[in-house]
C-alpha cells in the first residue's frame, strides 16, 4: 500500500490553513488530477520514473479519499463516490501498467467534474450549505 502522508504532505501546510474541509476536498482533487496530468506527460516522454512517482501520489490521493468517506452520513452519494475512486483506481493502475497516456488522461476527465462540483459547493454562502 502507499504512505499517504508522503502524497498528501506537499498540501499539508496549505490544508493545515484552511478550515474549511470542503476546499481541503477541492485542493485533494487538485492534487490528484494535477499528478494524472503530470503523469500523461511522463507516459508521453517515455519518463517511467516519473510516471510511477506522478501515478503514485494520485493514487495515494484516491485512496485518502476512499478512507475518509462516511457511508453513514453520505448514503448513496458516499457509495457513488467510493465507487467512482474505486473505478479511476483500476484506470490508473492499468494506465500505469500499459503506459496508457489515454487512460490516464481519461482517469483525470473523470475526477474533473466532481470537483467542479466540490467547488461550487465550497463557494456557496455558508448560510446555504
Amino acid at each position: 500500500m502507499y504512505a499517504q502522508p508522503q502524497a498528501l504532505a506537499s498540501y499539508g501546510k496549505m490544508a493545515n490553513t484552511e478550515t474549511d474541509p470542503i476546499k481541503q476536498i477541492v485542493m485533494l482533487y487538485d492534487g490528484a488530477i494535477k499528478f494524472l496530468n503530470m503523469s500523461v506527460q511522463d507516459i508521453e516522454n517515455n519518463d517511467v520514473v516519473g510516471k510511477g512517482e506522478h501515478s503514485n501520489r494520485a493514487l495515494d490521493i484516491m485512496n485518502y479519499l476512499r478512507s475518509i468517506l462516511d457511508f453513514d452520513k453520505g448514503g448513496d452519494v458516499a457509495v457513488s463516490l467510493d465507487n467512482l475512486y474505486q473505478k479511476i483506481t483500476v484506470l490508473i493502475l492499468k494506465a500505469s501498467a500499459e503506459l496508457d497516456a489515454d487512460l490516464m488522461r481519461r482517469a483525470a476527465e473523470l475526477l474533473a467534474p466532481v470537483r467542479d462540483a466540490w467547488e461550487t459547493n465550497a463557494n456557496q454562502d455558508p448560510a446555504t450549505k
